[in-house]
């Protein structure tokens, strides 16, 4: 087998590259398109930094399409009213506090505790709002 030439290598790079975007970061299905092998891929990463960056930004890039995808797909679901995407998004959000309001309660002293509800209807929702509203006014 004849060993690829450096411009030859770099078009490969490039297509890697262009194709790790096109299958969302999926290396097996992207080596197939541009006609490498899996192990080629990984030994490019360690002897190439700057095709390991590239495919890193590629790598991030394609996790945040693909994350965002998910979340909009999930807001359609609860603006059409289904809750159980609902309680599972404020699930996984209540777990995972941004940084901000993490830093923020070790700065002033106050542990954040948050309790997930799940709730089943839009009445009963309605009714734990009102119930949270008159805890408040006493």
């Amino acid at each position: 087998m004849a060993k690829n030439t450096e411009m030859q290598t770099a078009a490969q790079k490039k297509e890697m590259i262009n194709a790790l975007e096109a299958n969302f970061g999926n290396v097996t299905a992207s080596t197939k398109v541009v006609g490498i092998t899996p192990r080629t891929h990984y030994r490019w990463l360690k002897e190439d930094p700057e095709y390991a960056s590239a495919a890193e930004n590629m790598r991030d890039l394609c996790y945040r399409k693909v994350k965002d995808n998910l979340l909009e797909q999930a807001l359609k679901k609860i603006g059409s009213g289904d809750t159980s995407v609902l309680n599972k998004m404020l699930s996984i959000y209540f777990k995972n506090l941004p940084d901000e309001m993490r830093s923020a309660s070790s700065f002033n002293n106050v542990p954040i505790r948050v309790g997930v509800k799940y709730i089943k209807t839009r009445e009963e929702a309605e009714e734990m709002m009102r119930n949270d509203g008159r805890m408040g006014n006493e």
